[in-house]
């Protein structure tokens, strides 16, 4: 593993969190078997499912609940394992890529940019539970998300990493002393002129251009960081000799710090940001991530947001779960921007992020974007709608030490946060005394994506729980060898029940 690619990238989340999607939020219980939907409980089941906050479960005479600092984050991109890139330099799309490779060998960074990158981050600053034999369970939280996803078109990740000598550009314009002259952009040329030193290449034509709609049309694009203030309650609604059901609701605070939401289609760029104003100097470019005050960031939305759960329980043994989570909106008021573009791009007078200092010099994602988009300031609000997502899971018990289930997760829509496709797991934990062992496997298209492992420990009868997990293991042990590493973590230690 690349240790410099590696703490670089964790400096990375930290950064741009204080500074794609996850299923189980920042529950480290759930993280290491990939399933949580029947196995949340206490305040960790708020954003998962909150009937399961009417559970006694295993510690039936501890009714208090809490902890803080509860976190998780994963960064999952082919680019971790990019051979032009040295080193992740800042948040989002800036690298050191040296200065001695290729035009084919920048082709590859391309096409790692289409399959692109997604973050996520999730911190419990803060959480507590209640349980009550007669009342049921209540539940508060803070917490806070963030999400980012990126996958670019081919044309705008060529000229993301080419820049002027992107193969979009059919010729390029060199200027050699007071001579300025025009060749055909080939990886040849483009080559001979990176290591002539007389000479540089100052921009790049289109004989047949493109509207700029058309060359970004596949983009996909989206920045989301909430601050969500969680109550919830859960009860029993029926309670037989054999069959138990559960009922829950869970009602969300919004506080918006970030979005970003980029919409292409072949005739139209729309696209809509706004930002905390605990944020400066963003003069140079709405993505460059400004200057965060040590403080928590100040809202540039608020809403509300409802999760709805049920659960049944079926001989003390079987239990099957089902919630539909992020109900709701947030309104956006504070620096917000349009995104729109409908011209056509016949040249370009940049170098792109790998340019080498034989061009005209390397180019911010931020500039790239604003010379294809036009961003303005507006005065608008926006009512952006929630990452809504249905989760249906099922698990059980089998003796007194292993319990094993399995989860469909899947996004209602395409909003910044939302998952891209349906995600389905299996996993389980295996007790042996305070010690607990967690494994799983997330799955896509009858495809094993990634194995999640965790261990926890859980002293004094349950009074203390800490523990740590990863979402892939493969990707930790096998990092240079994996075509679509993740680097991911899930870790706490300062929770308690009484």
């Amino acid at each position: 593993m690349n240790l410099k690619k590696t703490t670089q990238a964790l400096f990375l989340l930290f950064t741009t969190s204080f500074g794609f999607s996850q299923a189980e939020g920042s529950n480290f219980n759930s993280t290491g078997k990939g399933v949580s939907t029947t196995f949340a409980t206490d305040y960790q089941s708020l954003g998962i499912n909150p009937a399961n906050l009417g559970w006694t479960r295993r510690f039936e005479k501890k009714w208090l609940a809490f902890g803080a600092g509860e976190t998780s984050f994963s960064l999952e991109s082919k680019l971790l394992n990019n051979q032009v890139i040295k080193d992740v330099r800042s948040f989002p799309l800036s690298f050191n890529v040296g200065n001695n490779h290729t035009y084919n060998e920048f082709a590859t960074l391309s096409e790692d940019l289409q399959d692109g990158m997604r973050i996520n981050f999730d911190a419990r600053l803060f959480g507590i539970a209640i349980t009550t034999k007669k009342l049921g369970g209540f539940a508060f939280s803070i917490n806070e998300k963030y999400r980012m996803n990126l996958n670019l078109s081919k044309d705008f990740a060529d000229i993301s990493t080419h820049g002027f000598g992107a193969p979009y550009f059919d010729s390029l314009i060199v200027q050699k002393g007071s001579l300025t002259y025009s060749v055909l952009n080939n990886p040849t040329n483009f080559d001979s002129l990176q290591n002539d030193n007389t000479s540089n290449i100052i921009a790049g034509k289109a004989t047949t251009p493109k509207s700029i709609p058309s060359l970004m049309n596949g983009t996909d694009f989206s920045i989301s960081w909430i601050r969500e203030f969680q109550f919830g309650y859960g009860r029993k609604i029926i309670d037989l000799k054999a069959l138990t059901i559960y009922g829950g609701i869970g009602v969300k605070y919004l506080q918006g710090m970030a979005l970003f939401d980029l919409n292409t289609t072949a005739t139209s760029v729309s696209g809509f940001a706004s930002y905390s104003s605990t944020f400066q100097d963003l003069k140079n470019g709405i993505l460059s991530g400004g200057t965060a005050q040590l403080s928590l960031p100040k809202a540039a939305g608020t809403g509300y947001g409802i999760d709805l759960g049920v659960n049944i329980q079926m001989a003390n043994k079987l239990k099957i779960g089902f919630a539909i989570n992020d109900m709701g909106s947030i309104t956006w008021t504070k620096n917000t921007y349009s995104i729109s573009s409908t011209a056509t791009l016949d040249s370009l007078k940049t170098g792109g992020i790998s340019a080498t200092p034989s061009t005209s010099g390397t180019a911010s994602f931020d500039s790239i974007l604003n010379q294809l988009v036009d961003i303005q300031t507006t005065n608008v609000t926006k009512k952006v709608n929630l990452p809504t997502m249905m989760r249906l899971g099922a698990s059980i018990q089998l003796g007194k030490v292993l319990e094993i289930g399995a989860e469909m997760v899947s996004p209602f829509n395409n909003n910044p946060g939302s998952f891209s496709n349906t995600i389905y797991s299996i996993g389980g934990d295996l007790k042996l005394g305070p010690l607990k062992l967690s494994a799983g496997a997330v799955l896509k298209e009858n495809q094993i994506l990634r194995i999640p492992v965790g261990i926890g420990f859980e002293p004094l009868s349950g009074t203390v729980e800490m523990g740590i997990s990863t979402r892939d293991i493969k990707s930790l042990i096998n990092f240079n060898t994996t075509e679509n590493p993740m680097i991911s973590l899930a870790f706490g230690f300062l929770r308690f029940r009484i």
